[in-house]
């Protein structure tokens, strides 16, 4: 005889519409209506075909929806839609996990959205406005993203804001590159306390944006990104791995670690994009360990014994960036493609302090490659372990080429192979 919890679980789970799974049957409602039983789990079997749906699903505070790795959700052409957030962006959610399955946004059958249309991005934020965003979660302590395939956004792959601890790993970008601004785990400001680690593939923008402010129609939320980290990111023909974005809100405590592939734009950039014009730009306390990068041969047209323009630069720091407490340790970079300086600070750009250790770079392109650019004004550097490596064909390069200012320096164990010189400077001096 059933107990009466097990016969109320068996009614319910009958009334309760079940997904056709088909890929031809609209399943949302089906979809949706499972997770407004407020369960705790939720789990979706892998479907014949895959599941269809045309509008967003929301998820609840203490849910969990849980998919087969294989398990294919895909947005039904012309639907225009987030395609699952959590329910209360006013008030908040808490608790709330998105496992496995294949995210399919099928991006060739949404429309294009305004911004990739016009490259008009001012005007004020609307949760109603269509930014071709795939996953879109607001407002939500303890935030769970695992073992998610995320296929073909029409722009962002996530749209994250107002976060306390949360956590994404084990994410795979299959993005086909047929749009712009395609961006994967997009973290805007109030986010706090978060792991971001292994992600996979290559995306059409920032594999990893921390947006403290983002500006105009996509601010979601603006203030504070603190104490996160992100450890693995693999990429061929990647565009950027790691954005960072302060336009009058401080990034700070933020630890990069174990970065691999090439990139067509950078490895890492401090930017501030004028989004919110005269703001200051603050990064505080930011360090990077394992850095495996070079650039990529992806759409490249310049000539390859030239660097090409300053931001794309492995590492890059627009103005008006304000940088302190900045560790860099373990950089290795052989670089085949074009001798972009690895580290390029711009005029008007302030490094408080740089420390960088254990940096191995190998030149096997025609031109001459820097390690360290500056154009801007640093405070204090401390370069120890660097070893700029070139074959004989490379005309000279530096450990570092300034045109800016170096109140204070200290090398150590810094080596020039087939240069003249350890270290260049130019004739502006400090």
């Amino acid at each position: 005889m059933l107990s009466p919890l097990l016969l109320t679980l068996l009614v319910r789970s009958q009334e309760t519409p079940q997904p056709a799974g088909d890929g031809v049957q609209d399943d949302t409602a089906a979809i949706q209506a499972l997770l407004d039983t407020r369960r705790t789990l939720v789990c979706l079997p892998t479907p014949a075909r895959h599941y269809l749906i045309s509008k967003t699903l929301r998820i609840h505070s203490n849910q969990t929806l849980q998919l087969d790795p294989a398990a294919v959700v895909r947005l039904k052409d012309g639907s225009d839609c987030v395609m699952i957030t959590n329910d209360d962006h006013e008030r908040g959610n808490e608790n709330v996990a998105l496992i496995g399955g294949v995210w399919d946004m099928h991006n060739e059958g949404q429309s294009l959205v305004e911004y990739q249309k016009t490259r008009n991005w001012k005007g004020a934020y609307d949760p109603a406005r269509y930014l071709g965003v795939q996953m879109r979660f607001n407002r939500v302590k303890h935030l769970t993203l695992r073992g998610l395939t995320l296929k073909d956004p029409v722009t962002f792959s996530t749209q994250l804001g107002n976060l306390t601890g949360f956590t994404i790993e084990d994410i795979t970008f299959d993005h086909n590159l047929k749009r712009t601004n395609m961006d994967g785990i997009h973290v805007h400001g109030n986010s706090r306390q978060g792991r971001i680690t292994n992600l996979k593939g290559a995306t059409n923008d920032d594999s990893v944006a921390l947006n403290a402010d983002d500006g105009g129609i996509f601010e979601m939320s603006r203030g504070p990104i603190e104490d996160v980290a992100v450890d693995g990111i693999w990429a061929q023909d990647g565009y950027t791995a790691v954005r960072l974005l302060s336009a009058g809100s401080p990034i700070r405590r933020i630890r990069l670690a174990n970065i691999f592939g090439t990139y067509r734009v950078n490895v890492v950039s401090f930017t501030n994009h004028k989004v919110h014009p005269g703001s200051e730009s603050t990064f505080e306390d930011i360090s990077m360990s394992g850095i495996f990068c070079a650039k990529s041969t992806l759409g490249l047209k310049a000539d390859p014994a030239k660097p090409g323009n300053s931001n794309l630069s492995l590492i890059w720091i627009d103005a008006p960036a304000v940088v302190s407490g900045w560790v860099i340790s373990d950089l290795h970079r052989t670089e085949t493609i074009r001798p972009a300086a690895t580290i390029y600070v711009e005029p008007g750009a302030t490094l408080k302090s740089l420390q960088l250790t254990q940096a191995y770079i190998r030149n096997r392109t025609p031109g001459p490659l820097d390690l360290l650019v500056n154009r801007g004004t640093i405070e204090h550097l401390s370069l120890s372990q660097v070893r700029l490596e070139a074959s004989a064909g490379p005309a000279r390069g530096a450990v570092l080429r300034n045109g800016g200012q170096v109140q204070e320096r200290s090398l150590q164990q810094v080596s020039v192979v087939n240069t003249t010189a350890e270290i260049t400077e130019e004739q502006k001096k400090p």
